[in-house]
Parts: C-alpha cells; structure tokens; sequence
C-alpha cells in the first residue's frame, strides 16, 4: 500500500515516521483544504457560513467518517474533542440506566477517559469501578449501568473483542460507549451490526486530521428522538438561528453539537479524509499485521532485551507495537535524532506505529537496524538523550 499512497503525504524524505498512532503526518490534500479554508476565510468572510457551507460541516464530515464504523451518515457528526464528546456520551447513557449504579471501565485506560467516567459519576451519583482488561467480560453484572472500554489499548495494542463484549453487555442490559481513537483508520468496524449504543473517537491519529483536529461522535438511530445532549449547546438546538431563550434539542445526532466549529482544521480533516475513500480497510488491516508481526518477530531474533507487551497473536493487536526498556525514554530520543520517529509513555514504554499507507517492510528493517546500533553501542546513554522537555 505503500507504494501507491505514500507520495499522497508530505513527509520529510530523511525520515521514517512510526508515530501515526498518536499524530498522522500531513497529506497533500489536508494541505490543500486547509489553505482553501483560508481562501474562503480571505474572499467570503462571514457569508462563508453559506457560500462555503461552513454550517454543516460537522454532519458532512460525520457522512465522510460514518463508513469507517460501519455507521448510518445521520449517526455520526463531528465536534469538539473526544473528552468532551464522552462526557456527552456517558452522561446522556447514565440517563437510560436508572436503577443501576456502576460505570465499569478498564483500569489501564487512557487517563482522559477515567477521568470523564469519574466526572460523570459524580453528577449522577454512580460509582466507577476500574478493573483489569482482561477482567471486563466477567466484571459485566446487573448493577453495571454503563460500560466505558477503548477499543485498542493506547499502551499495549490489545484489541478487545467487540462482538463478544458488546453481546452480552447488551444481553444485561448495559449501555456501551466505545472509544474508537486507536482503531478508527487501521481496523475495520461496524457500529450498525454489532448495534453499538455510543462510540467516540479521535481523528488526529491514524485519519490524520491534524494536531487537535475535531472528535466524531456516533449515536445508535434508535436514541435520536428520545435522548438530548447534556450540553445544551446553540448548535444543537432544532433552530440555531430563531435565537429562542428556550433550547429545544435537534431530534438527531445534530443535538450534540455545542458552539461554533473550528472550521480551519475541519477543512484539514475534511481534506485528510479523501485519502480513505480509496482505502479498503480490510487489506490495510491485512498489511498493519504483517507489518507488525515482522517487527516483533525480528526483534525477539535480534533484540531480545526488549520486552514484547503487544499480544503476540496478530488478531488481537491493533495498529502499534510497543516493548518495555528501563531505558525507553533515551532510546525514543535517540531514534527520533536518526530519523526514525516513535514515541515513549512513562514510565518505560516504547511504541512503534504502523499505516501501511507509508511504513512497508524495509522501514522496518532500518527501523529495526537502527534499534541494534543504539543499544549495542550505548548510544542511549549520551547526556543529550537524557534530557527530557514537557511533551514525550
């Protein structure tokens, strides 16, 4: 896949970049929007909103993302950023669970989403009870009223199993909101055949929308009429522009949108997004696997001092592999300043990305090469990799 998408992207030509798993690179045609959008922003100035069709963007972009979830269009919008959008999500669930008094989660989840399950608990007098990932499928009791669960481990790459998890939530009754941020873009999913209740997900990752690009948010059909946003936003409103002091919710998913878009990086995303309309998901699943298989086997060969935490089954991995090293933190640094991009999480944990829309085989063997020359020559150990600044 490599070879026909990778020139659709702007990346530096000296460099191998294995860190789509948090930022995806920029491609030509998110370029493109972005300065269209500022075109527009130089000619139209405000009559934008209706000569450009700023207003709906949101939706039109939920229609673009809709089938990467295997989504209705009119299920999906696109707004603000994923905490935002879960606490919608959770507290407009907690509203269909009464009688119930639990928000069960994965304790190993991304500290956002604890957080916001955390938050939500308090205004409606639920506990949270965060338990191994592992433990999900038999902590799901009658006393559970939602169940918050990502996807794909941002730590591990562990994939949990979606049709079997969300089969018997549904079977006691419990409400479950995926977050797809790791999953959207490398894995295929379906929202409409497994009858998902809630998903959210970022778009900056493996959809490549750029740093902070909006979230999506995905409601099941049968909720549009009965359930309202928590946030009673002026975009969610049925009639934004009738100025009523009285908020009257859109009857679908519109009614969670809040204030004004950011409509500049929604030009980006909408431009990141064309990309995908070319994509079949199920080959670039194919080709992540093996991409991912090869680095992990050839390290075990080559790099046994590095230690494996992604499931060694291909099926249960998502699209990044990570391996712990008492010395992560400098050797990230240290491949970052040969060209090859990865990222850390403290506290001791290195992980590799894999889009096949521009990492093959052969950066994995330089990858790969590089990791051998870093670690067998202690070149981990100069002061300058060392030294840490805010973002890792």
């Amino acid at each position: 896949m490599k070879a026909q998408f990778h020139s659709h992207f702007l990346l530096p030509p000296d460099k191998i970049y294995m860190c789509g798993h948090s930022l995806g690179p920029l491609s030509k045609s998110a370029s493109h929007q972005l300065h269209e959008g500022c075109n527009e922003w130089e000619r139209l100035l405000v009559s934008g909103w209706n000569e450009a069709d700023w207003f709906h963007l949101p939706k039109h972009l939920g229609e673009k993302i809709a089938p990467l979830i295997g989504a209705l269009p009119h299920e999906v919008i696109v707004t603000d950023n994923t905490t935002t959008n879960l606490l919608k999500v959770l507290l407009a669930g907690l509203r269909l669970c009464r009688g119930r008094s639990v928000i069960l989660a994965e304790k190993d989840n991304f500290p956002a989403d604890l957080y916001m399950a955390q938050t939500a608990a308090s205004f409606e007098k639920f506990t949270v009870q965060a338990v191994a990932g592992e433990d999900i499928y038999h902590a799901m009791n009658d006393k559970v009223g939602i169940l918050l669960i990502t996807h794909v481990n941002y730590r591990t790459s562990y994939q949990h199993d979606i049709v079997a998890i969300t089969a018997k939530a549904k079977a006691l009754g419990i409400i479950v909101i995926w977050d797809f941020s790791h999953s959207i873009g490398i894995l295929p999913l379906n929202c409409q055949r497994f009858d998902i209740d809630f998903a959210v997900g970022c778009t900056y990752k493996y959809l490549n929308g750029g740093p902070g690009s909006p979230s999506f948010l995905y409601v099941n059909e049968k909720y549009h009429e009965t359930l309202r946003s928590p946030l009673a936003g002026w975009m969610g409103h049925i009639a934004p522009f009738a100025f009523s002091s009285v908020y009257e919710p859109a009857k679908n998913v519109t009614s969670f949108l809040t204030g004004t878009p950011g409509i500049l990086s929604m030009k980006a995303l909408q431009g990141a997004l064309e990309i995908f309309k070319h994509v079949d998901l199920s080959v670039l699943r194919e080709e992540s696997k093996a991409l991912t298989t090869l680095l992990i086997e050839k390290c075990a060969q080559e790099l046994p001092e590095l230690d494996c935490v992604s499931p060694l089954s291909a099926k249960e991995r998502g699209g990044h592999v990570a391996f712990l090293h008492p010395h992560a933190f400098a050797i990230s640094r240290a491949m970052i300043e040969e060209g090859i991009i990865i990222d850390y999480r403290e506290p001791n944990l290195l992980r590799f990305g894999f889009s096949p829309l521009y990492i093959d085989s052969q950066d994995i063997r330089k990858c790969v090469a590089s990791l051998k020359n870093i670690l067998h020559s202690n070149l981990y150990k100069k002061d300058c990799f060392s030294q840490r600044k805010e973002v890792t």
